[in-house]
């Protein structure tokens, strides 16, 4: 420990450290895309094996449809394999933060997982049986299985942006074009998907063809863009070119032991709650309360992360001028509003389609700034323990907020339901309306909770002490 000590007295500048450049920045940001894009059409495995009714001659019935504890196949498959991450993420933040790989300590877990990624993201959609049978769900199991072993290895990229941003302005570029490169996988995976996939479809191909072209496509697509995200890491120039020695029982004990850490990762928690109940509602919100055709959600969506990007540049040079924190606050609070507009269309006396274009606007500056603002604030909690103690396992502090937020993440998924059996028609709408209020509810209590516990100028200062602009 004493050498590790010593490195902790250790400032950016004694070091002479460059900061990590915006165009590396940029382009780290567009593997995350790729990422993000490869993700999200994993995530059409729901689609792909329950189709929808209507479509459900589309695609063959490969799994059976019995249940299992009254869970489907399927369901029992997807969770059960999701707990992989929680489980082996400590263990690959560890090796990973001990790593002396010539290569890179994070970048050799990049490196080595990418392609397998992107190969088994594929075969999701490629069960071996055409029909029902219980060799497609063992299949399924193992390509599942499989596939969130490599993306335990690639979730120490996640520990790249507490270890490079040697500034306040470059931790906020990181979360800044993180947020654009998600918006743009995230689009490309859930929305151009479709557009294609019926291209190709309307030229004769089967439906069944035609998705897996266009899902085969655009995986290659995104595989290359991934590469980009490790290609600009370079460790021993923009890092601080250090490996921890501790083993990971005590890593996972320093994690905890941050006080701070724990309860703000608590506290983002609840805000995340909201988001989630919110998110899933809004379908019903404008459906529902506001009675609108779910045509509407596409112009509403496209018109949020349209003003939200516009805005990411003001969010940028406000959170700089005051803070983060006091910005952050004041976007729960003007949703927490946004979402008693939802719950209660009628406070504002005007016509509702005015009244929803209004939210648009005003959940934009919400979306903006959460868009960037928690990541960075957890991504310098997370950097000031590490250059204060001289100990380099930002990697464990992600596998630690996994295990944190691993029973309270699926929290949502269980209220939700109840809530909406309390009414969501036209005619009783309690239900909606209540999935509202619980929703302001979370947001408004993350703002006094972190007001409580988080406290922005000291973390601030302990930074500058080793170099932190």
């Amino acid at each position: 420990m004493d050498h590790e000590q010593a490195i902790a007295s250790e400032t950016i500048e004694e070091r002479n450290i460059p900061h990590f450049p915006l165009w590396r920045i940029i382009l780290y940001s567009l593997g995350g895309a790729g990422n993000v894009l490869i993700g999200t059409l994993a995530g059409l495995a729901t689609y792909f094996y329950i189709p929808p009714e209507s479509g459900q001659a589309d695609f063959p019935q490969y799994l059976s449809t019995n249940t299992l504890f009254g869970f489907t196949i399927f369901g029992v498959i997807m969770f059960v394999a999701s707990l992989l991450p929680t489980i082996l993420g400590p263990f690959v933040a560890s090796w990973s933060d001990r790593s002396r790989s010539k290569l890179g300590r994070r970048k050799m877990f990049m490196v080595v997982s990418f392609l397998p990624i992107a190969v088994l993201s594929y075969m999701i959609f490629t069960p071996p049986v055409h029909g029902t049978s219980a060799i497609n769900a063992w299949y399924l199991f193992g390509v599942m299985i499989l596939l969130n072993v490599f993306r335990s290895l690639n979730g120490v990229s996640g520990a790249i942006p507490p270890e490079f941003g040697t500034t306040s302005k470059t931790m906020m570029q990181f979360s800044t074009f993180g947020s654009v490169g998600w918006i743009l996988g995230y689009l490309i995976g859930s929305q151009l998907v479709f557009l294609i996939k019926d291209g190709f479809a309307s030229s004769g191909m089967t439906t069944l063809d035609a998705f897996r072209i266009t899902v085969l496509l655009l995986v290659a697509f995104g595989c290359v863009l991934s590469i980009f995200q490790f290609a600009v890491i370079d460790e021993k120039k923009y890092g601080r070119g250090l490996s921890s020695s501790i083993n990971l029982g005590a890593a996972l004990k320093m994690a905890f032991k941050n006080k701070l850490y724990v309860r703000y990762t608590l506290v983002n928690q609840v805000y995340a709650w909201g988001d989630a109940i919110f998110n899933t509602g809004l379908i019903y919100f404008v459906t529902i309360n506001y009675g609108l055709p779910e045509y509407m959600m596409t112009a509403f969506g496209a018109a949020l992360i349209g003003i939200s990007l516009v805005l990411y540049p003001f969010v940028n040079i406000v959170a700089r001028k005051i803070g983060k924190k006091p910005v952050f606050m004041a976007s729960l609070v003007i949703m927490a509003g946004c979402l008693m507009l939802f719950g209660f269309p009628n406070l504002i006396p005007l016509n509702k389609l005015v009244v929803a274009w209004i939210i648009v606007g005003l959940a934009s500056i919400y979306s903006a700034v959460t868009g960037i603002l928690p990541g960075a604030i957890i991504n310098e909690i997370v950097r000031e323990d590490c250059v204060r103690t001289g100990i380099p396992n930002e990697a464990a502090y992600n596998a630690a907020g996994g295990l944190i937020t691993a029973i309270p993440g699926n929290i949502p998924a269980l209220v939700i339901p109840s809530l909406l059996l309390l009414g969501k028609s036209a005619q009783n709408h309690t239900g909606v309306t209540l999935v509202a209020v619980v929703s302001g509810i979370c947001l408004l209590a993350a703002v006094i909770l972190i007001q409580i516990v988080y406290n922005e100028k000291q973390i601030v200062a302990s930074l500058r002490e080793h170099g932190y602009e």
